[in-house]
């Protein structure tokens, strides 16, 4: 909202809530006629709450409730700012998060108003007025609680909505989040096939290329054209490396991650129960006999195992095999080098153990070197609760896989298990359940402020007809003329009105009067005795009949 729009608004509340103000003091149709200054302090009053209704909402309902207050101290009756304390207050509702504060401070205005308001009246009129101050006090309860009340039910109602919106856009990002997840993974799995199938196969044609060029009888040119298809095939093998690293997001992923940028967390895949990317029908035999085809020297033991593997661990079998003979023959290719890999599979109950080994080169290759597999391969291996070991064993090179047939249960990712997160409808649920509780609060106190008022309007009632009655025998003694201190020594110590609405004989000129009841029946016809008194006597006395 623009600077201007707000001060526009501001003026227009402004005059909307002095409009009372200036009608009660231009007319006296609704009420006595208000003096002027009363009319200005009102209106400023009004004028210094207006602008802070925004920033400090609650300052702006106290400047009301004292000049609710302060109104009725002079008066001795209800005032027409009750207006402007009924809307300070609905805008304190609607604008503050937290209750105590409003709370609080409504009621010590109602405290200080029925500390104050008796002693402002009692300076004023000499009397002691218990009215003023059930007004002062009833009022602040009225026109200030119970419209905080509905604010703050409003304030609710507009928190639930937003909270709403902002869960649907959580929502929505959450969505789009495992879209690109799932983009990722897909990507992720598109890089594990080329890194398996291509570069398993490109190192089998680079090992046979390398074969026919250390062949015997090999013209020249034909060698050097082996050598070319050969280092061919080794570029080829270098930029499918870079593909499979930009399909996996990067060196550090690329060709390793088998489960997409979550791998490794157990909500994101489920690794264990994942198959290779290779023909559903190689088995350990059938890729010990392509390396052996492509002309790798390789001994297999154990083959019949294989038959007793559950499937879980089965596809791992198979892929740590495949890994070692593609880093067999990148590393040692070619002849007049022997390279002698054995695979090993050692079938336990509960357990398969994976070796493959190959001897000490006579020459180092130069196959390609990113490692990336073997670090996928233990992601994988640990996943499943197995443990995966590598390395430099008498001059050549060992890889050793051990398998449990049982997935043991997962680890939780280190910091603690992870809380999950709350229900939207319980969310919603609690939310509605506190608009609910603050509009049967705001109803609470409407009725019971209702309650209260009609009980103590008949309890104040029969208090005053029992406390201003003045005995037809003490009236018939009074004497026009007699001194005022004497009266008084018989006048009961309140009066029934202040004024009648019905005709009443004149009034001496500079004469004050008091009106008295003629019985204490509070519900009955109102029948008074009119005393005014004048420079310190009696001046005139009259019976009003009802």
């Amino acid at each position: 909202m623009g600077r201007k729009a707000a001060y526009l608004k501001d003026v227009l509340l402004w005059a909307v809530l002095g409009l009372p103000a200036w009608w009660a003091g231009l007319t006296h149709t609704l009420a006595d006629r208000y003096t002027w200054p009363e009319v200005i302090a009102g209106l400023a009053a009004i004028g210094v709450a207006v602008p802070l209704a925004r920033p400090r909402p609650l300052v702006a309902m106290l400047v009301t409730a004292a000049l609710w207050a302060g109104s009725v101290a002079v008066r001795g009756d209800p005032t027409v700012f009750f207006l402007a304390l009924a809307v300070m207050s609905y805008l304190a509702g609607v604008r503050m998060a937290r209750a105590r504060p409003a709370l609080l401070g409504l009621s010590a205005a109602a405290v200080a108003a029925a500390a104050v308001v008796p002693s402002v009246r009692w300076l004023l009129a000499g009397r002691w007025d218990p009215g003023a101050c059930f007004f002062a006090v009833t009022g602040i309860a009225l026109f200030g609680l119970v419209p905080w009340l509905a604010g703050h039910a409003r304030h609710q109602s507009l928190a639930l909505t937003r909270a709403g919106w902002e869960r649907a856009g959580h929502l929505e990002r959450e969505r789009r989040m495992l879209a690109e997840q799932a983009r990722l993974r897909e990507r992720a799995a598109i890089a594990r096939e080329m890194h398996d199938l291509l570069g398993h196969d490109l190192s089998l044609v680079a090992l046979r290329i390398g074969a026919l060029e250390v062949g015997a009888g090999l013209p020249e040119s034909e060698r050097r054209a082996a050598g070319e298809a050969r280092a061919a095939v080794t570029a080829a093998a270098e930029r499918l490396r870079d593909v499979v690293a930009v399909l996996g997001d990067g060196p550090e992923h690329g060709g390793t991650d088998y489960g997409g940028p979550n791998h490794g967390h157990p909500e994101h895949g489920d690794p264990e129960h994942e198959d290779t990317p290779s023909s559903p029908g190689e088995s350990v035999d059938e890729l010990v006999r392509r390396a052996a085809a492509a002309g790798m020297a390789v001994t297999l033991h154990g083959a019949h195992a294989e038959a007793g593997i559950p499937a879980p661990a089965l596809a791992t079998v198979r892929r740590v095999v495949r890994e070692g003979l593609t880093n067999a023959a990148k590393h040692a290719p070619g002849a007049p080098v022997t390279v002698t890999v054995t695979v090993r599979l050692a079938h336990a109950p509960g357990e398969t153990v994976v070796t493959v080994a190959n001897a000490a080169p006579h020459r180092p290759g130069c196959g390609v070197t990113g490692g990336h597999g073997l670090r996928a391969l233990a992601e994988r291996v640990r996943l499943q609760g197995g443990s995966l070991r590598s390395g430099p064993a008498d001059g050549g090179f060992t890889l050793t896989v051990r398998l449990p047939h049982t997935v043991p249960p997962r680890v939780p990712p280190p910091g603690g298990p992870r809380t999950a997160s709350r229900p939207v409808e319980l969310d919603l649920a609690l939310a509605r359940g506190r608009v609910r509780r603050t509009r049967l609060a705001a109803a609470l106190v409407c009725l019971a402020a209702a309650g209260g008022v009609t009980a103590f309007v008949l309890g104040f009632t029969v208090y005053e007809a029992a406390t201003s009655v003045l005995p037809p025998a003490e009236f018939a003694k009074l004497r026009v003329g007699q001194a005022e201190s004497e009266v008084a020594a018989v006048l009961p110590a309140r009066t029934r009105i202040d004024d009648p609405s019905w005709p009443e004989p004149p009034i001496p000129p500079g004469a004050r009067c008091r009106y008295y009841s003629t019985s204490s029946e509070p519900f009955g016809e109102l029948e008074l005795y009119r005393l005014c008194f004048a420079g310190g006597r009696l001046v005139a006395k009259a019976f009003l009949p009802s």
